[in-house]
């Protein structure tokens, strides 16, 4: 199947999915002063988690751009070939592809994703947004975090595998990643979740004053077992934000809890 046509399969599947789970998503207001989304995402999953989120933000007349880094989604790089560095990498071409500066959204993994970006390209960038994600300090590694972070489920429920790739155990993956998600969404996401390379979660990251020269938001997820609230609240304190939004979900707010993550993404929008 292409590419493209497979976008196209994906996309039919999702919406399918989310009318059949809750019904049609609550649309925001319609803005007066339409932004460009990037949305990037964590480990394991790919372009197709946002779907929801695409939907409501276009709705709302936003204009939005979704990427598979590598290895994720559909994207066909060996997992166990890709770097930190790379993924920033796939990041920094498509803002160097786009005319306008955007709201560069990282969930998760895709944190120290967007950080590099920002040092690399931090004019293309309007504002950085860490979606319950590893905010992280020059030399620092979500490695670390997870380590110092014993109320995370994810390092419980490793596995590893000889090709030098990691999963979360299947069984646990609900609990880890969505609790309070619908059994629809859970369903999907267990079809689409891929291995992942050890290198994007050992490689530290390195950013600088340019970096730090973009205005920077932070959502924090309080139900969320795979970065735990503290560890969240211990990196956008240590890395202070222009905004704290909390949001009432576990880990995958972009599927239980959408409207709220527009609400949310909206008033960073505003900010």
């Amino acid at each position: 199947m292409g590419t493209l046509s497979r976008r196209r399969f994906l996309g039919v599947a999702a919406s399918a999915a989310a009318i059949g789970a809750s019904g049609a998503i609550e649309s925001t207001a319609h803005t007066r002063d339409p932004k460009h989304f990037l949305l990037v995402h964590g480990a394991w999953h790919g372009a197709w988690c946002w779907y929801k989120i695409v939907v409501g933000l276009e709705a709302a007349g936003h204009r939005v751009t979704t990427l598979d880094l590598p290895s994720g989604g559909i994207d066909g790089t060996p997992p166990e070939t890709v770097t930190l560095q790379a993924q920033a990498d796939r990041v920094v071409a498509v803002l160097d592809a786009l005319s306008e500066p955007v709201i560069l959204v990282g969930h998760s993994a895709g944190g120290p994703v967007i950080s590099l970006a920002a040092e690399a390209r931090p004019r293309a960038i309007e504002k950085l947004v860490y979606l319950t994600a590893f905010l992280l300090p020059d030399g620092g590694s979500q490695v670390a975090v997870v380590g110092r972070d014993p109320e995370s489920l994810i390092a419980k429920h490793l596995l590893f595998h000889p090709e030098g790739t990691i999963d979360v155990d299947p069984a646990w993956r609900r609990a880890v990643f969505y609790a309070d998600c619908d059994d629809r969404d859970v369903a999907l996401a267990q079809s689409l979740l891929k291995p992942n390379g050890l290198r994007p979660s050992t490689d530290p990251v390195h950013v600088g004053s340019n970096f730090a020269s973009v205005r920077r938001f932070y959502i924090t997820c309080r139900h969320d077992r795979a970065i735990s609230p503290s560890a969240q609240q211990s990196m956008y304190t240590a890395l202070p934000c222009e905004m704290v939004l909390p949001i009432a979900s576990s880990h995958s707010p972009f599927f239980s809890h959408p409207e709220a993550l527009l609400r949310a993404l909206a008033k960073i929008a505003r900010a």
